[in-house]
């Protein structure tokens, strides 16, 4: 029995492929996770209403923290997603930290280095 393969953005130019436009990986890439001290949430909005999101858990005490100043730490965050919920209207990110509390508070994106959002047609293998 063959097992399965599983969709994704590419593959080995070796293998033939077939383009499944059901789904769509739309990806945030670059996102500075050390600007922020602490965990935080990456909602994916399409026309201001939250479709998906995507917890980020990282240390909140201390030089651990990164915070403003320290080094970089690029994150990624991927979303298979139907294409009819990402199509016909404007997809956008929100960002919220979590403070110690419990409570979230918004991110500004300027502070988050310069990520990105692209959107690709997933690929099966053949």
């Amino acid at each position: 029995m063959e097992r399965a393969r599983k969709p994704r953005k590419s593959v080995a130019i070796s293998q033939g492929v077939a383009v499944q436009a059901r789904d769509v990986n739309v990806a945030i890439d670059g996102l500075d996770s050390a600007a922020i001290g602490g965990s935080f949430s990456v909602h994916l909005l399409m026309n201001g209403q939250r479709i998906a999101s995507r917890f980020f858990f990282q240390p909140s005490d201390g030089a651990d923290a990164g915070g403003l100043g320290g080094p970089s730490q690029a994150a990624h965050f991927d979303f298979i997603l139907p294409i009819d919920v990402v199509s016909g209207g404007t997809l956008s990110v929100d960002i919220e930290a979590l403070d110690a509390d419990g409570s979230r508070k918004a991110v500004d994106p300027d502070r988050m280095g310069n990520p990105t959002l692209s959107v690709c047609l997933m690929l099966h293998p053949v």
